[in-house]
């Protein structure tokens, strides 16, 4: 028992906290029951168990890497505030950053800058209206599965790689300008936004969801000991986390600090269950739309998390899926699906009518992960064999009030 308590405090407080528990424990005649119950207050307490502050803080005190190993021209490494590579009131990827309790600052991941216009890798364009950029690789502006695309602003979009445990700020020619990566960024499937302006990402291995600012300061994570297998990750409009994860087949919603609030989706009714569910958006109404993969079908949830209709079925006719990822939606609320095993992008109306193909296989789309779609109408798609290591940009526009269709 000691030992295994012993354990539990060396993970949950860190080594200083940890000296100061052993020696309080020693001149006093509580129980073993006691402490356990005191641990089990510290485990709620803390809602963060990567490391000790101070550790976090020495280890990431110097850039480990320099720009001759990852083949940049001018990369600075981002240490904490920033304030000494880059002026973050006018970088356009670091404006409008809010402000950050100190307290809540418990680690740091390594961040890359390059210089404006230096780090363009394998852009090609492969149709007037087609953007093709990224390769297999490890180096900069190269993916080994990136499984999501997150749309931040101004056509800049973050991919989540999960083999190379990192995220790529991108823009739509093709140019990588931040590279956040780490031993906090590990197997990251997807991320998105809060409303407070900090990146939240999915993290497969550590089985919780981090939260993060744009510098790189892990701020604090939820999840760990709740889920198993974390997938997609969305914030809806009240500023909720909806978190999907593929092992449990369940999907959850937690307040803004990650506290549980309640599952979606009913297992005991057919329609409502999950196989395997792994991207999740909301609409501008606030619906939730979760890609039930493993039964082939776009599930719709009104934003109470009320189920409302399901969408689509195996197939590869019209209206027809076969493994769903990524999903997103127009600002009038249509659907637009990663049809995997299809290879195409297809639209439904929110009510599941079939809209169209937004992009089919012709158009070098294979097996399409993530996708997201900015107010411009660029959608932006992750794809490739059997990895998705390009990232493909296809301008899209309206063609009547109420359908976009590829030009």
């Amino acid at each position: 028992m000691t030992q295994v308590l012993r354990k539990c405090k060396s993970v949950l407080f860190g080594k200083g906290v940890l000296k100061n528990f052993e020696e309080r424990r020693r001149s006093t005649s509580e129980t073993n029951d006691e402490w356990e119950e005191e641990a089990k207050l510290y485990r709620r307490e803390r809602r963060v168990t990567f490391a000790d502050i101070e550790e976090l803080h020495t280890k990431f005190a110097k850039s480990t890497r320099s720009s001759a190993e990852v083949g940049l021209t001018n990369v600075g490494y981002i240490h904490r505030n920033c304030a000494e590579h880059l002026d973050v009131q006018t970088d356009p990827v670091f404006s409008h950053i809010p402000e950050e309790p100190a307290e809540s600052v418990i680690g740091h991941v390594t961040v890359l800058r390059t210089s404006d216009g230096a780090q363009k890798r394998h852009a090609r364009n492969c149709d007037p209206h087609e953007v093709t950029f990224g390769k297999r690789g490890k180096n900069v502006g190269e993916f080994q599965d990136a499984t999501g695309i997150t749309y931040i602003s101004r056509d800049q979009v973050l991919v989540t790689d999960m083999v190379n445990n990192r995220m790529q700020l991108c823009n739509r020619t093709g140019e990588t300008s931040v590279v956040y990566s780490g031993e906090d960024i590990s197997e990251p499937w997807s991320a998105c936004l809060t409303t407070d302006g900090y990146i939240a990402f999915t993290s497969r291995r550590r089985k919780c969801v981090v939260v993060m600012s744009r510098e790189g300061d892990i701020l604090w994570s939820f999840g760990a000991g709740f889920f198993e297998c974390p997938c997609g990750v969305c914030v809806d409009t009240d500023g909720n986390f909806v978190v999907t994860d593929a092992f449990t087949n369940c999907v959850s919603i937690h307040n803004k600090t990650g506290q549980f609030l309640k599952y979606i989706g009913n297992p005991k009714i057919a329609d409502q269950q999950f196989s395997k569910p792994r991207y999740v958006c909301v609409s501008p109404r606030g619906e939730i739309i979760v890609s039930d993969s493993g039964h082939h079908r776009i599930k719709l949830f009104d934003k109470g998390g009320h189920f409302v209709r399901s969408i689509g079925k195996f197939g590869k006719k019209d209206g027809e899926l076969k493994t769903p990822y990524g999903v997103c939606t127009d600002s009038l609320g249509h659907i637009l699906v990663a049809d995997h095993y299809n290879n195409r992008i297809s639209m439904f109306t929110r009510e599941g009518a079939f809209v169209c193909h937004v992009i089919e296989e012709s158009l070098s789309v294979k097996h399409p992960k993530g996708i997201a779609l900015s107010p411009h109408l660029n959608l932006y798609v992750s794809s490739g064999d059997l990895k998705a290591c390009e990232i493909k940009i296809y301008k899209l526009k309206c063609s009547d009030p109420t359908v976009i269709v590829d030009v």
